[in-house]
């Protein structure tokens, strides 16, 4: 048994796919590669600690905010990640208040 691994080359790999882009105080800027998806939440809420309403609130995010998802595997949270003024946050939180796109 022969095995053939192939590889993509580009000639322009300047340009990321349209989908790791993401809009950032008036500019644009490429996603990290452990972002699954970007949403904007339905209401403001908390960034939890841990995956439980119990944990420490990280910060506090308004319809406005940004939040990259990092993972969807927990049953009730989204584990995200938030930029605001110049600092990340990661933690977690709650699937109802992101729209039901992803």
């Amino acid at each position: 048994m022969a095995t053939i691994a192939c590889i993509a080359c580009s000639s322009d790999n300047s340009k990321p796919e349209p989908e790791t882009i993401a809009a950032h105080e008036g500019g644009t800027y490429a996603l990290p590669a452990d972002v699954l998806a970007t949403a904007k939440p339905l209401i403001g809420g908390s960034l939890y600690s841990e995956p439980d309403f119990e944990s420490v609130s990280l910060m506090h995010f308004d319809t406005a905010q940004l939040i990259q998802l990092l993972d969807t595997s927990n049953v009730m949270f989204f584990k995200a990640r938030i930029y605001r003024n110049k600092e990340n946050y990661t933690g977690y939180i709650s699937k109802a208040i992101i729209p039901e796109q992803l």
